[in-house]
C-alpha cells in the first residue's frame, strides 16, 4: 500500500503554490496569462501515464518545456490515475512558474456529476481507509485550479468551448453557467450559434461564436482536449480551433498529441506518438 501521508502532502503543497499564483500578475482571478514562447500544451489524459510518460521524456529530449499547459482530466478510465497525479503534482512543485494545471469537467465532480468516476476507487485501493481525506484534498486542490490560458495574441487554451456570451470577465470570474460552458462544452462546423450538447453538460458551438469570441479576445486559435480524436489532434472552424487529446492507449488511439505554441506564424505546431 502507499504511502497516503506522504501523496497527501503532495496534494496540499501543489493547493498552495497554486493559491500563490492569485497574487502574481500572470494571474487574474481564474485566468492566466503568458507571454513566454514556447509553450507546450497537453491534453487530456485520463489516468494514462504510458502516454504522460512519452511525452514528458520527448520534450525533456528535445529542450520544448519553457512552459507546460496541462488542459485537463488527469483521471477516470485509464489504469494508472495516482501515478498521473503524482506526476504532474511534482512537476508543478519543481517549476512552479513554468508548469500549469487547468481545470477540466472531471476536476468539478462537485459540480456537474459525470460518468466514470473511478478516482475515488483507486485512491481507497491504493490507501486503504485514509481514502477520503485525500480525495476531498483533491477536491479542494481542484477548485484552487485556474481555467483558461491567454497566449498573447496566440490563442485561448482551456478544456471545453466557449459560448457567443464568453468575455474576459467570465474566465477570469466565471458564473457556474459559464463554468459549465468552459468545462463541458465543443465545437461543431454543422452548428450556427449554440446548440443542446448530447453529453447533457454544455454545449456545442459553430464557427461563427469561435470567430467572435477570439477576434474579441485578440487571438488567433482556441486549443482545447475534452474529445478523443483518432490522431490525437482535430482542426475545427476554418482552422482556427485545436483539440487536442493525449490519451493514447487508455482510449487506442491511433495516435496521441500535444502541441507546442511558438513564436513564428502560424504559431502552433502539433507533435504526435
Amino acid at each position: 500500500m502507499k504511502n497516503a501521508e506522504k501523496f497527501r502532502r503532495l496534494v496540499d503543497e501543489t493547493k498552495e503554490l497554486i493559491l500563490e499564483e492569485e497574487t502574481k500578475e500572470f494571474r487574474i482571478g481564474k485566468l492566466l496569462r503568458i507571454k513566454d514562447l514556447p509553450i507546450v500544451v497537453i491534453g487530456d489524459l485520463h489516468g494514462d501515464y504510458m502516454s504522460l510518460e512519452t511525452i514528458t521524456k520527448r520534450i525533456e529530449s528535445e529542450g520544448e518545456c519553457e512552459k507546460v499547459v496541462f488542459l485537463g482530466d488527469y483521471a477516470d478510465r485509464g489504469p494508472s490515475p495516482l501515478d498521473v497525479y503524482e506526476r504532474i503534482l511534482k512537476m508543478k512543485c519543481s517549476y512552479p512558474d513554468g508548469v500549469f494545471l487547468l481545470r477540466g469537467n472531471h476536476e468539478a465532480s462537485d459540480f456537474i456529476e459525470f460518468r466514470p468516476h473511478d478516482l475515488p476507487w483507486h485512491i481507497k485501493n491504493a490507501y486503504g481507509d485514509g481514502w477520503k481525506e485525500i480525495y476531498r484534498s483533491l477536491i479542494e486542490l481542484h477548485k484552487t485550479l485556474p481555467v483558461a490560458v491567454i497566449v498573447e495574441t496566440r490563442a485561448l487554451l482551456l478544456h471545453g468551448g466557449i459560448s457567443p456570451e464568453i468575455t474576459l470577465k467570465g474566465l477570469e470570474d466565471p458564473t457556474e453557467e459559464e463554468l459549465e460552458t468552459i468545462l463541458w462544452s465543443d465545437p461543431s462546423d454543422y452548428v450556427k450559434g449554440t446548440a443542446p450538447s448530447n453529453r447533457g453538460a454544455g454545449m456545442l458551438f459553430g464557427p461563427d461564436v469561435s470567430f467572435k469570441v477570439l477576434d474579441k479576445l485578440g487571438v488567433r486559435y482556441l486549443v482545447r482536449g475534452h474529445s478523443p480524436v483518432t490522431k490525437g489532434y482535430k482542426w475545427d472552424h476554418a482552422g482556427r480551433v485545436l483539440t487536442v487529446f493525449s490519451a493514447k492507449y487508455v482510449y487506442g488511439l491511433e495516435s496521441g498529441a500535444y502541441a507546442l505554441i511558438t513564436p513564428m506564424d502560424p504559431f502552433i505546431e502539433i507533435r504526435t506518438f
